[in-house]
């Protein structure tokens, strides 16, 4: 089950996942930054031969294209933003070391 969660900002919305629940990550043509708040989540994206494993407090960078999900493998909550400058080269950074 998957439900939006109480008084979240447009900008910063977050999502409560059952477990074992996976949801689509909607970024509108525009990098983003998935945050788990709790539990842990796999998140997967087009073009990335990696699935991507996070744990309360982790966050991942998304590019701007295709489709990324997210897929919780515990009860969990996660919240998605915007991707600022920052976020893109701090991803960049840790891909080339």
């Amino acid at each position: 089950m998957t439900r939006k969660i109480g008084k979240v900002p447009a900008t910063n919305p977050a999502w409560e996942l059952g477990e074992n629940s996976a949801m689509r990550v909607s970024r509108r043509h525009v990098a983003t930054v998935v945050r788990v708040e709790r539990g842990t989540v796999l998140v997967t994206q087009q073009g990335d031969t990696k699935d991507h494993v996070l744990e309360r407090g982790d966050e991942l960078f998304v590019g701007g294209s295709g489709l990324a999900v997210a897929w919780a493998f515990t009860d969990a909550k996660i919240s998605v933003r915007e991707a600022g400058p920052y976020d893109g080269r701090r991803a960049a950074a840790r891909l080339a070391g």
